[in-house]
Parts: C-alpha cells; sequence; structure tokens
C-alpha cells in the first residue's frame, strides 16, 4: 500500500474528466491534439471504507 505521512494514499476517479489509456481510442493523443481527456464518460466517486483492522476497502460509483 502506499503512503504518505503515515496515511494511506488511495486516487480516486475524476468527476470532470478522465485520462484515456494507451491502448483506448483516443489514448495516443499528444496535449497539441486536445490530449488524451475523455469528457465523454460519467463522473465517478470512490468509497474508502477501513473495517475495525484498519483495512482499506474502496468502492468506486459512477454518477448518471
Amino acid at each position: 500500500m502506499t503512503t504518505f505521512a503515515g496515511r494511506p494514499v488511495v486516487v480516486a476517479p475524476g468527476v470532470v474528466s478522465s485520462l484515456t489509456l494507451p491502448w483506448e481510442t483516443g489514448g495516443e493523443a499528444g496535449w497539441a491534439e486536445g490530449g488524451p481527456l475523455d469528457h465523454d464518460r460519467p463522473p465517478a466517486l470512490a468509497f474508502h471504507v477501513t473495517d475495525d483492522q484498519h483495512r482499506l476497502t474502496t468502492h468506486f460509483r459512477l454518477c448518471p
């Protein structure tokens, strides 16, 4: 697990845009061509939940 200042670091999905991955359509676009941003994907949230043993579980949900 990645930590910063003794705390777990977990990233969440974008709420405005998402980066396309290299194997996805548009993923190879450079910033001069508009970048690998996809503004058509729905926003999403990540809910980070810890249990009694301090184990972290992350649940991702799309926001319609």
